[in-house]
């Protein structure tokens, strides 16, 4: 049997690295929690006698799934039609794993003897055997997957995160605004702290800025650009926290990409108002300039989702565009290469740095360049946005 394998039940064999808590959340939870992310909706965990638990329901990223720990005398046989995964509990595993191991040409594990079990500790790799004749193996670098003790659980909060960043992250986030912001998110994951609430976070810094900007003049647009990218670096920390709580959803991603556009639209128009304000009449046609530009984007971004996807983030262009270069090796880089600048951790970071550079003056024009490239490509790839799926979990 082979294809895309897609199990209803995940067994799990208990171990006592599985208490360890990492951000909250037990390594065993963890494991549950990433099987039930993958839409499996039945979880056994095994147990020694005397450490049953009756049903309950437990959820990730908006799924849901049903949890029960048996002991193995108990565990009744998994139906032949029905398809099970079994995992070796004690790892902390890269959220994404589980879900590329489905997706590759995997075979159902019916045994869940140890040297069998779907993380190994020996090779780290992903095994999985059908109707005990033929075994592949999914292989998996050791950075994906840690076997838990005690002296490690320092690295094992490192490794989780430092896998939170997202595929469509630019170079400026992942090597400056992630090492920042992750160290917010590793502190606060600890506390039950809602993801929603560090969105506010970035709600109050982009308040702050505008303030700053209409308000303090020459030096307001310096501290104004400074407060812009540290509204930038601030708005990874809720999606941070949200995955690695498994807290993603799509209402989440819809807020969060409406602070980032209302953010994006504040400094615009605040950063139009200080020049016109500090420099003369020149900035506000190019003021105007920017913020026709930029309503008319986040209008037409705003109705294909609505009409296609039906909801998520703006990533949804730059990732409809690279699955039309896929086959094209040379326009993906050559796009990939100029997608760095036009996200808003580049700009972001550029326009602090024209600031300090005392260099403020430019940002018009390096706006109205951007916007154009941008409704442009919003234009040229309108209908295959409008046939793509929701990319809410990018939250």
């Amino acid at each position: 049997m082979t294809g895309k394998f897609k199990p209803t039940t995940a067994v799990i064999n208990a171990d006592t690295n599985g208490d360890h808590i990492i951000a909250a959340i037990s390594v065993r939870d963890r494991l549950i929690k990433i099987c039930i992310a993958n839409k499996i909706t039945k979880i056994i965990v095994l147990v020694p006698e005397g450490q049953e638990k009756p049903p309950y329901s437990e959820y990730a990223n908006e799924n849901s799934g049903t949890v029960e720990y048996l002991n193995q005398a108990e565990l009744v046989n998994i139906d032949g039609g029905e398809k099970a995964i079994y995992l070796q509990d004690g790892f902390l595993v890269r959220m994404t794993l589980l879900n590329d191991f489905l997706a590759s040409e995997a075979k159902v594990m019916k045994s869940p003897t140890g040297e069998k079990n779907i993380f190994s500790k020996d090779n780290f790799t992903l095994q999985a055997e059908a109707n005990y004749s033929k075994t592949e193996i999914f292989s998996v670098k050791s950075f994906d997957i840690l076997a838990i003790q005690q002296h490690n659980l320092s690295e094992a909060r490192s490794r989780l995160f430092k896998w939170l960043h997202k595929p469509s992250d630019g170079y400026i986030s992942r090597t400056l605004n992630r090492p920042i912001s992750t160290l917010f998110s590793k502190f606060f994951a600890e506390y039950p702290i809602h993801p929603i609430y560090f969105t506010g976070l970035t709600a109050l810094l982009a308040i702050l800025m505008i303030y700053i900007l209409v308000t303090g003049g020459e030096q307001g647009i310096l501290w104004g650009c400074l407060l812009f990218h540290a509204a930038s670096v601030a708005d990874g920390i809720d999606g941070e926290i949200a995955r690695a709580k498994f807290l993603s959803s799509l209402n989440g991603a819809k807020l969060d990409t409406t602070i980032d556009m209302i953010t994006n639209i504040l400094f615009m128009g605040g950063m139009s108002y200080a020049l016109w304000n500090t420099y003369g009449d020149e900035y506000l046609i190019l003021g105007v300039y920017v913020i026709i530009l930029a309503l008319m984007g986040i209008l037409l971004m705003t109705s294909l989702l609505y009409f296609g996807p039906g909801g998520g983030r703006f990533d949804i262009l730059s990732i409809t565009i690279r699955r039309r270069f896929e086959n094209k090796p040379h326009l993906l880089r050559i796009f990939n290469f100029c997608n760095y600048f036009l996200k808003r951790d580049a700009f972001a970071f550029i326009f602090a740095v024209f600031a300090l550079l005392g260099m403020a003056k430019y940002i018009p024009e390096f706006l109205i360049f951007g916007l154009v490239i941008w409704n442009l490509a919003i234009i040229l790839n309108a209908p295959s946005i409008l046939k793509s799926k929701s990319v809410a979990s990018n939250i």
